[in-house]
């Protein structure tokens, strides 16, 4: 009998060692020394030996540099792109692999029901749509779905050929295998990078503004046009003759606006980029820089890599589990990207006929609806069926009652029709766009009039494009093809029932902001407005960030005579603040006549002297950033809430146009009490607050109050696994600065090249190229970005000239 018992006690453990328990692995199979976790010991390691594949037409020659950059050498793009895949896939496998079961909305296949609503969220949103008409897209275009397809080709290739043991460590905590890639997979990522840089909209936020403060507060507090703006286009090509929009004689008001978005990108994705002109180099040459801002995790975003076939020499980023480089040059051309804000993304009131939701309501008869029956796969549970119901708005993202409040309630203008309400929503991103053709055609670009063609392509997300070439051009384009609309279109939640709402046409590219070689000599963009001249003819967005940014890279670039590549990249690291220079004087002299301590005083007569600098080791930062969020809490916290749980506040822009135009404005006043209060009485108050609170947090003396230890910056591994992050880093930068850097948000790749002859190109992201965290080269960059250096990159046509390791991926049967 003790005999079973422990029979018994044996086969659970083995049972329960090898079956994952919540967020626990399998720990039998994970600890296997054979199979488990030890088995990846040598698994980082580079070839050693010729790679022979049935692919392949020709030899391809592979190098690894000193950083692990991988040098591609084809005899033609078939092998080049194959290589490619390859190679990504033997660096970043699970990265390319999980981030497109994340955009599918497969989560719950690993991770289980507490993945539910994510996954549920990705479909309704239609993001598998997007990939599916992606698609379709590229079955029109040939030549460019057989360098896909050879990418694909590649990735599988590399799969087929790796052993179970030799899973990533990330499939072994997880507890599952990596399946194969396709050619959606890939257009997957691309959408998933447009939810990313568009999925943001103000027409939820601002008609819950409407609805309780009225639209007169909406158009003071959230201004299309802001009162500081430095646009990115100085001398903006105004259309000869423009399109035509109509507007409706009244403007539709949805009553529905409490309802919110989960799983939003971050408000704060953006970037910086610019090019400077010979004439204000040293070498004569322009010089080009570019910096995505983007949420920082480890395996890092992006993948350096170098191309060369006979069609082609491009060298810089890409997405694992994308094809070509996306920000980078070639021998002729440099190129980078910011995100353009442009709204792409309307919110629509839908009215069904009945609760079947079978018909809904539009241009004055009832049509019919598709339904669509997604299949989410639950591990370890019964599949969950979800119903999406589309119009020819889009999905119904949201589409019963209780999801938002009835449409019928207080509405007469159809209440009998009105049975019930959903939301759909129009994205540009639901379209078949040719983004991958775009980028593939910009690599193998040797002009001017080639990259201005290629950009056609890009449609969705829209980019401001920096161009910078060896005959010394340089130019802007805020690309993509946004909807033609009129002046305010899509601000608010949009009639459904109403074609006056409908994007009837898009905006043809050569109508969009653009210069090249302005008078200035030097082009730049930080995601501000594109332009604000009154000649313009179109509404784009009201969504730009604020221009502070933007603004002090122009004072900087404006002062370069006979800059270098090393004084013109110098400007990715820049962290004074316009904002801090404008608004803390007027803070400070109402400090003049104030009740304070004498430590108080003493803290006040050093920010005097601040350079408004947000360095690692600055604690005036810290202050000043503490002192201006607790007063913008103090300003806006008393009629709208508490910030994005009630209402988004306005943006620090009308912060700080209030303090330095109005100090009498009504919304100092904290409505909840008797008294009256005005600025001087609110900025004093956080004054003291944010004394007192950074005192209890960090102690008493205000050097303690570094802005490396207030801030710094996390890198979380993509899936959150503890310990396969780098955290509590000493950065430097923040809100408003070129240097963008945030606790887990940042400049994801810093690059800049001088386009003579040779070309020379230089870079770095956050991270390293391999996925492996046991990997010397998973994090080896990590530092030297914190300390604002680069990588050489080491550009060249020939192999011999670049160190490191070298294998030659042949034709041949195994």
């Amino acid at each position: 009998m003790p005999g079973l018992i422990w029979l018994l006690i044996t086969l659970a453990l083995v049972v329960m060692l090898n079956r994952k328990t919540g967020d626990i692995p399998p720990l039998g199979k994970f600890l296997d020394p054979y199979h488990g976790y030890l088995a990846l010991v040598a698994s980082d390691n580079l070839p050693s030996e010729e790679m022979i594949f049935s692919n392949l037409l020709e030899p391809v020659t592979v190098r690894w540099d000193e950083n692990r950059i991988p040098h591609i050498f084809a005899e033609n793009n078939h092998d080049l792109f194959f290589v490619q895949g390859y190679v990504m896939a033997f660096d970043r496998l699970w990265q390319l692999d999980f981030q497109t079961l994340a955009t599918a909305g497969r989560m719950s296949e690993i991770i289980g029901e507490k993945a539910i609503e994510y996954d549920r969220f990705q479909r309704r949103i239609g993001l598998p749509l997007g990939a599916e008409k992606a698609v379709s897209a590229l079955e029109k275009d040939p030549e460019t779905l057989a360098s896909v397809q050879a990418f694909v080709d590649g990735v599988n290739a590399y799969i087929d050929q790796l052993p179970k043991d030799q899973f990533p460590i990330e499939y072994k905590i997880l507890d599952y295998a990596p399946e194969y890639f396709s050619v959606e997979k890939t257009t997957l990522l691309l959408k998933n990078m447009a939810w990313t840089l568009t999925g943001r909209s103000s027409d939820l936020p601002l008609t819950r503004l409407w609805n309780q403060y009225g639209k007169g507060t909406v158009d003071e507090l959230f201004p299309v046009t802001p009162y500081f703006v430095d646009p990115i286009i100085s001398e903006p090509v105004i259309p000869a003759i423009p399109l035509i929009t109509v507007a409706p004689e009244d403007l539709y008001q949805s009553i529905a606006g409490e309802a919110n978005l989960p799983f939003l990108p971050d408000e704060r994705n953006g970037s910086n980029n610019w090019a400077v002109s010979g004439a204000r180099t040293q070498s004569g040459h322009p010089i080009l820089a570019n910096d995505p801002h983007l949420t920082l995790t480890l395996p890092a975003i992006w993948y350096i890599m170098h191309l060369v076939s006979p069609d082609m020499n491009v060298m810089g980023v890409t997405i694992p589990g994308a094809p070509g480089i996306i920000s980078g040059f070639n021998e002729n051309i440099a190129w980078g990207v910011t995100n353009g804000n442009d709204d792409v993304m309307d919110w629509y009131d839908i009215v069904f006929k009945d609760g079947s939701k079978n018909e809904y309501w539009y241009d004055g008869k009832w049509n019919p609806t598709e339904k669509k029956v997604e299949t989410i796969q639950i591990r370890g549970q019964s599949a969950y069926l979800d119903t999406i119901i589309y119009t020819h708005h889009g999905p119904v993202v949201w589409d019963k009652v209780d999801q938002t409040r009835d449409f019928s309630v207080g509405n007469m203008r159809n209440p009998t029709q009105q049975v019930s309400t959903g939301r759909a929503l129009r994205w540009r991103g639901h379209d078949e766009t040719e983004e991958i053709r775009a980028l593939l055609s910009i690599d193998v670009s040797d002009n001017y009039d080639e990259f201005v063609h290629s950009l056609e392509y890009f449609v969705c997300p829209g980019q401001n494009f920096v161009y910078a070439d060896v005959a010394g051009n340089i130019a802007m384009w805020h690309s993509g093809s946004p909807p033609l609309r009129w002046e305010g279109q899509g601000r608010f939640i949009s009639d459904g029932t109403d074609p006056a709402y409908d994007w009837k046409q898009f905006l043809p590219m050569e109508h969009m902001p653009h210069e090249k070689n302005p008078s200035r000599e030097f082009v730049s963009s930080a995601n501000q407005n594109p332009v604000v001249d009154p000649e313009y003819p179109y509404y784009l967005s009201d969504n730009y960030w604020m221009s502070w940014r933007g603004a002090r890279i122009n004072e900087r670039l404006s002062e370069m005579s006979s800059a270098t590549l090393l004084e013109v990249v110098d400007v990715q690291n820049d962290n004074i603040s316009i904002l801090a220079r404008t608004v803390l004087p007027i803070m400070l002299n109402e400090m003049k006549t104030a009740p304070l301590s004498d430590k108080e005083l003493k803290i006040v007569g050093t920010m005097k002297d601040w350079d408004h600098a947000l360095d690692h080791d600055s604690w005036q930062a810290t202050l000043f950033y503490h002192w201006l969020r607790n007063l913008e809490q103090q300003t806006w916290s008393d009629e709208f809430g508490l910030k994005k749980n009630d209402h988004n506040w306005p943006y620090l822009t009308e912060l700080a146009e209030i303090i330095e135009q109005d100090k009498n404005a009504r919304w100092f006043d904290d409505v909840r009490t008797d008294t009256k209060e005005s600025f001087s009485d609110i900025c004093l108050q956080s004054f003291h607050t944010s004394i007192q609170e950074l005192t209890e947090n960090f102690g008493s003396d205000p050097i303690l109050w570094n802005w490396e230890k207030y801030r710094g910056t996390d890198i979380h591994h993509l899936a959150k696994i503890p310990g396969f992050g780098r955290l509590k880093l000493p950065t430097s930068g923040g809100d408003g600065v070129p240097n963008a850097t945030h606790r887990t948000f940042g400049p994801s790749w810093r690059y800049a090249v001088e386009m003579g002859l040779p070309v020379i190109g230089i870079g770095i992201y956050p991270g390293g190229q391999s996925g492996f965290p046991g990997s010397t080269h998973y994090d080896d960059f990590v530092n030297r970005w914190v300390d604002g250096k680069h990588l050489n990159l080491h550009f060249t046509d020939n192999p011999e000239d670049i160190p490191g390791t070298e294998v030659t991926f042949s034709k041949g049967e195994k």
